[in-house]
């Protein structure tokens, strides 16, 4: 039985590294041209495939080997998988779908290859999982890089499922696995194309791979694995850094345990694990060598003052404040509040409130922690809990907060709750209290997702009842205002995006928006004006032929930051320069003409 679950855990973590591997030869065929390609494209299609149909067949082949408590748990895990794939379906509406990992591979589409795009920053992190979306936003399947997304999450959740059975059951395993899936910024996740999952999956992977390594050590190919999937993990998401970084050290320290091995040998695997977790990420760092003079381009612009692209031309925001600042001036807390923040983050999260972490985690990741170190297995406990605390660290002192940036986090808790269950079930008398506590918190999340799902209202455009247009209408106050761009207006224009947040994904002509939150050029160009026409000629320079604006902010923040002779200056280019072509919904589309 443990043999296997062992070469589950193997096989899966493999399968992740195969699609990782598709993903990069994605990346480096699409640098020469090749994007729309029909056999690069099919090549990802069936590895895809291939990667789904290993997750099904993983599942439904351990369903029929367990008792009913472990089916039953299969059946949930499943039932989820379900209601998550037709929530899927809908059209994306999620914010950073609509700015980044979807609007920039659709402009890769457009030029057939990986192109710069110097106007946003971040299309130069590490792409890894939106080249696996890029084919078919190519064809305008864009529901399937939410479905892409979600299968990352579900091997996350088979890669715990085979850790756990290996070390006490299946029916653990299962719990484990319907415990991580069910985390409520997880069914969140599931059916958006973001990269969270995959950074989160790759993170596990690594870690998993690296305990099984430590159990013996003569077996390289689990740190092989362990370190590639350190590497991929960096490779889809900055954060995936700090996840390598930190494995990095977990290896150290767990190599250094047993000076009696030698240090030759040692030297030897702390080269083999540092090359080969480098070698998934050296093809973004060369890229951004190329463009930028910068390999982690925008970050560390510090170290490389001769980067050469911009992070959008003056524009403006919070830079150069840590967290803490951050948040006393934006929401007010206190000293306590941000001291709590650790316990927070599990206990009052929010969806679309970033003050309250933008999204929930849940408090069984940490309740059950007091009763999960002990038995059997507490050093590999100690490095579970150790990688989780340690990322939690460097997230609370170096980004902003977000449920989602620290999901990698989640693994682990889950793995150390689950051992909480089974040292707590071993220790009662009554185990009734304790299915009774796990019912009350999978109900928690179940209700969560029925919530959910009402909001989203998926049947009514499953059934056709409601159209693509009619549905994007509904989500997304600025959509109608897009359509008349695409409909209206010449295939020449290029549309200056204001206070849209950058959600540029439904945007048919070229564009252009500042790299931060706030207009940045635009301030530039008037603070810099002489007169309205300076201010034409500096938009007419960039080939900007229109604005695209939420008018309320624009007009708040400019009252904000122009002097009563600059306003003026705006006032006489407004009504000299611009002709108003459409307005809806506090969304409006100008012209400019000289």
């Amino acid at each position: 039985m443990e043999e296997r679950f062992s070469r589950l855990l193997f096989c899966t973590s493999l399968a992740g590294c195969a699609l990782g591997i598709v993903a990069t030869a994605y990346f480096l065929a699409g640098l020469a041209g090749h994007v729309g390609d029909l056999w690069l494209n099919a090549i990802v299609i069936c590895a895809l495939a291939a990667g789904a149909l290993f997750l099904f067949h993983a599942l439904l082949a351990s369903l029929w080997a367990t008792n009913w408590l472990g089916r039953a748990l299969g059946i949930a895990v499943l039932a989820v998988i379900a209601i998550e794939a037709v929530l899927s379906v809908v059209p994306p509406t999620a914010r950073d779908e609509l700015t980044h990992h979807l609007a920039i591979p659709k402009l890769y589409a457009r030029a057939g290859r990986i192109i710069a795009v110097p106007f946003a920053p971040y299309s130069y992190y590490p792409m890894l999982l939106d080249m696996l979306y890029t084919p078919w936003v190519l064809r305008g399947a864009d529901a399937v890089p939410k479905l892409i997304h979600a299968l990352f999450g579900y091997l996350t959740g088979l890669t715990l499922f085979a850790y756990l059975s290996r070390r006490m059951n299946a029916v653990y395993g299962y719990l484990g696995f319907f415990f991580f899936i069910s985390i409520p910024v997880v069914l969140r996740l599931s059916h958006w194309g973001y990269v969270d999952l995959g950074v989160t999956y790759y993170s596990t992977a690594s870690l998993l791979c690296l305990l099984h390594w430590r159990e013996g050590k003569e077996s390289r190919s689990w740190l092989v694995l362990a370190a590639v999937s350190a590497g991929f993990a960096a490779a889809t998401k900055p954060n995936g850094f700090v996840a390598a970084a930190i494995m990095s050290f977990l290896f150290l320290f767990i190599s250094v345990q047993e000076p009696r091995r030698g240090l030759a040998k040692i030297a030897a695997e702390l080269a083999l694990f540092a090359a080969m977790g480098t070698l998934p990420c050296l093809p973004w760092l060369a890229k951004n060598w190329l463009q930028t003079g910068n390999p982690f381009f925008p970050l560390l612009a510090g170290f490389f003052p001769g980067s050469g692209a911009s992070a959008g031309d003056g524009s403006v925001g919070f830079a150069g404040l840590d967290i803490f600042a951050k948040r006393t001036l934006l929401y007010g807390e206190s000293w306590w509040q941000i001291a709590a923040l650790p316990l927070r983050l599990f206990f009052t999260g929010r969806d679309d409130d970033p003050q309250h972490f933008d999204g929930a985690l849940s408090p069984i990741l940490i309740l059950l922690l007091p009763w999960a170190f002990k038995g059997k297995w507490l050093a590999e406990k100690r490095l579970l809990f150790g990688f989780a605390l340690l990322y939690l660290t460097y997230a609370l002192f170096l980004v902003d907060l977000r449920a989602r940036y620290v999901l990698v986090i989640a693994p682990p808790l889950v793995a150390l709750a689950v051992y909480g269950v089974f040292n707590v079930y071993l220790s009662l008398k009554h185990p009734a209290y304790l299915f009774a506590g796990l019912l009350f918190f999978a109900g928690l999340h179940g209700y969560y997702l029925w919530r959910y799902f009402g909001e989203i209202e998926p049947v009514a455009y499953l059934s056709g009842a409601q159209s693509r247009d009619d549905y994007l209408s509904r989500a997304l106050p600025e959509y109608p205002a897009f359509r008349f761009v695409n409909r209206e207006l010449p295939a020449t224009a290029k549309i200056y995006l204001l206070f849209m947040g950058r959600r540029a994904y439904y945007c048919e002509r070229d564009y252009f928006h500042d790299g931060g939150e706030l207009p940045g050029f635009l301030l530039g160009a008037i603070r810099a004006a002489n007169g309205p026409a300076d201010i034409y000629r500096r938009l007419e320079a960039k080939q900007l032929t229109h604005i695209l604006v939420r008018e309320d902010l624009l007009v708040q923040f400019l009252r904000d930051n122009l002097t009563q002779a600059q306003l003026s200056t705006w006032s006489g280019f407004v009504s000299g320069h611009l002709k108003e072509l459409f307005r809806e919904n506090g969304y409006s589309v100008f012209q400019f003409y000289g």
